[in-house]
């Protein structure tokens, strides 16, 4: 009998023998197992209430964007224009503003800019408004302030002019000209303030300025966020005093400032900032990962959105030409109650300090605030739900508490109610399910992430890749050098074999193995 016969009568009977296995073991051939990608939630949009909801689908559906987005978009301009007006009391755990703190994460292309200037267009409208007056009433600021300074000075010439060749003032003297100047100086004309209810880029010492020479409420908002974390504020030396400074905002805190020069130094309260920050996945992936911004407490502050991509899926056919933004009665009403709120006088002290009103979750509306709490609070313990998000999960039911102010406000209600309560209990749980995953996909391995990307982009352009279309990658791997690396790592890992090797020995081509 011949070994081969002798081996083949060693196969038990009824098993079929797999030529892969070697010495009758068990190899396994299925490929080393890539992380899976998050996938994102559906914004919980219908908890926006019966203004913002509406007017935030209606905006996705006309730019065609991300309808978290748009969601984001209308949540930060209702934010501005209320916080300026309300505080909440959290029964009696607390009170606070009702100030947000927004970050979106979307691709380039998706029209950040188009969402957030539609949801801010009351806000725009008043700044423009305001430019246009500018120049003028600046004109005759100065001119008042000039007239003002001559007459300060005249007043003390006149009392030099008396005591010319004579002997020095007199105590009774001294504390006339004093009366005379402090009676003055009350009259000052007043600097205009900035025709801006916004900012991009701030630094601490720039916010500081705003907040007090300009308006005790006020809005940080980009949709292209690299700016303000590229920017001066952000840099080796500011970036510290920056995250403080917009922590205590956030927190209804005082800010402080202490400088060398007479006069700049000084405390400044009842200040209110709202903000919302959009960016790339790259962006986001530098910011979660910051350390600092993590040990700060300034990340978990942020209640972040991630959305499907819309590119490739915007397409122009069966839509009405005549249907429009502008025209659009649920759009309409949500500009209509921001503008009204945006023109509303702000209750501020002689001071320039905010004394905004009390907003009270009382009664039924705290039974429910606490039950969302200790939910939240059971799930922190070790290996809890939300343990590796508790940073941000402490900060949920003070979050909560905000969102349903602001769109208790926005309906035009007198309180608080449980329903306003429960709605914001669904956008924290999608809020906290978001960081969650977020935070997970972070912890992955960054190669293996970006192999993951590039498989599925294989895969979804017939399975197969040449080395000529590199350029047509995803941007994390649209060179050899970086394209390369990840494409053995994949041949490796048993999901990609090369079909072709080029002149110098290189694969060439590669496609996707069927079993995967």
């Amino acid at each position: 009998m011949s070994h081969e016969t002798i081996e083949q009568a060693a196969i038990p009977v009824g098993e079929e023998h797999d030529p892969r296995d070697i010495d009758n073991g068990n190899v396994d051939l299925s490929p080393e197992p890539l992380p899976l990608a998050p996938k994102p939630l559906a914004y919980p949009v219908e908890a926006l209430g019966p203004v913002l909801g509406p007017a935030a689908k209606r905006i996705a559906y006309h730019v065609q964007a991300p309808l978290g987005m748009a969601c984001q978009s209308v949540l930060g301009a209702a934010a501005l224009v209320v916080q300026g007006h309300y505080d909440v009391k959290r029964g009696n755990i607390g009170t606070g503003p009702v100030s947000l703190f927004l970050f979106t994460e979307a691709e380039s292309g998706e029209r950040k800019s188009t969402v957030d200037n539609v949801a801010l267009a009351p806000i725009r409208t008043i700044e423009a408004e305001q430019r246009e007056q500018f120049d003028n009433l600046m004109t005759q600021y100065k001119a008042n302030d000039e007239a003002w300074e001559l007459r300060r000075k005249s007043i003390i010439a006149e009392v030099e002019g008396k005591g010319k060749g004579k002997q020095a003032l007199s105590e009774e003297q001294q504390t006339a000209l004093g009366e005379r100047l402090a009676a003055h100086d009350v009259k000052r004309p007043q600097a205009l303030p900035m025709p801006n209810l916004t900012f991009s880029e701030p630094t601490a010492e720039g916010m500081y300025k705003h907040l007090k020479t300009n308006r005790p409420s006020a809005g940080l908002y980009s949709d292209e966020a690299i700016g303000f974390f590229g920017g001066h504020g952000m840099s080796d030396e500011a970036r510290g005093r920056t995250i403080e400074a917009l922590c205590r905002l956030w927190d209804g805190a005082p800010l402080t400032r202490t400088r060398g020069t007479e006069g700049e130094s000084g405390i400044l309260a009842g200040r209110r900032l709202s903000t919302h920050l959009m960016m790339q996945p790259v962006v986001a992936d530098k910011v979660l990962g910051d350390t600092l911004l993590q040990g700060q407490g300034f990340l978990p502050r942020f209640l972040i959105c991630r959305e499907h991509s819309l590119i490739g899926t915007r397409f122009l056919a069966d839509r009405d030409p005549g249907d429009s933004i502008e025209n659009d009665p649920a759009i309409a009403t949500y500009r209509r109650r921001i503008d009204a709120l945006a023109r509303k006088p702000l209750p501020v002290y002689d001071s320039g300090e905010l004394q905004p009103q009390l907003l009270t979750i009382e009664g039924h509306s705290f039974s429910v605030l606490s039950e969302l709490h200790d939910g939240i609070e059971s799930a922190l313990i070790p290996n809890g739900e939300f343990y590796d998000v508790r940073a941000f999960a402490s900060k949920a039911t003070e979050n909560a508490s905000r969102l349903a102010a602001v769109m208790a406000v926005i309906e035009d209600c007198d309180e608080i109610t449980s329903a306003h309560i429960e709605r914001a209990g669904q956008l924290v749980a999608y809020y906290l399910e978001t960081m969650k995953a977020r935070t997970e996909e972070a912890q992955q391995d960054q190669q293996e992430r970006q192999a993951r990307d590039l498989l599925e982009w294989i895969n979804t352009h017939g399975g197969q890749l040449n080395q000529h279309e590199f350029k047509r990658l995803p941007s994390a791997c649209r060179s050899a050098n970086k394209a390369r690396p990840l494409l053995d790592w994949l041949t490796r890992a048993g999901y990609l074999r090369c079909t072709k090797h080029g002149p110098s020995g290189k694969a060439a081509e590669w496609e996707a193995l069927p079993h995967v």
